[in-house]
């Protein structure tokens, strides 16, 4: 089943007061009609986190969205669209006049090449700004923040136009000897069984 996950946290900081009740209720069913859960991980907390850009060679993306469905996994995204900029002359304008009328209908388009092929998308700048991600794609094994987070480093980190079965193992090769001398961090191992699990997933592949 195709899944499209878009969260709606980057225009929380944005002036929301002045939405108007219809424009608030606009937004909400266009994301409503548009979000469904994936499935969660099994490891509560902690999370496998592939960080992308529209910008990346469209083949890669591709390639990298499909072994991401297989695994049960997300591409992640900044943000999407450019935001509409006030004239001088002009008066404020509300949010959704700012990012444009409609706007995850507008950029639906955008990931078209992705969804059809099966593969979850999801925006989340937060993920972005807290690990100062300024470089894609990144393959994360992160700490999950259910409210105010203090840990911001990523656990484990690959980072380079690579399949993701190559990231994969690249992070499994890391934990497993990071391990050996921590065998008592029962984060690492968590995450070694997550690793494990995804690679599993993905079987024989480049």
């Amino acid at each position: 089943m195709k899944r499209f996950l878009m969260t709606l946290a980057f225009l929380l900081p944005l002036n929301t007061y002045a939405l108007t009740p219809g424009e608030v209720q606009a937004i909400v069913q266009q994301a409503q009609e548009s979000v469904q859960t994936l499935p969660q991980t099994q490891e509560e907390d902690i999370a496998i986190a592939i960080t992308v850009s529209l910008s990346m060679p469209r083949a890669s993306l591709l390639k990298l969205g499909q072994d991401a469905r297989d695994a049960g996994l997300a591409l992640t995204f900044r943000g999407v669209g450019t935001e509409i900029q006030n004239r001088p002359d002009e008066k404020p304008r509300t949010i959704a006049q700012r990012y444009g009328k409609g706007l995850i209908a507008r950029h639906m388009e955008d990931f078209k090449f992705l969804t059809d092929a099966g593969a979850n998308v999801q925006i989340d700048p937060v993920l972005f700004t807290r690990h100062n991600i300024t470089d894609v794609p990144r393959v994360m094994v992160v700490p999950v923040c259910r409210s105010a987070c203090e840990r911001t480093q990523a656990i484990l980190v690959a980072r380079g136009d690579v399949s993701l079965r190559y990231a994969l193992d690249a992070l499994f090769k890391d934990v497993t000897n990071r391990f050996k001398t921590e065998p008592e961090n029962k984060q690492l191992l968590k995450a070694k069984s997550l690793l494990e699990e995804k690679l599993l997933q993905l079987g024989d592949r480049e």
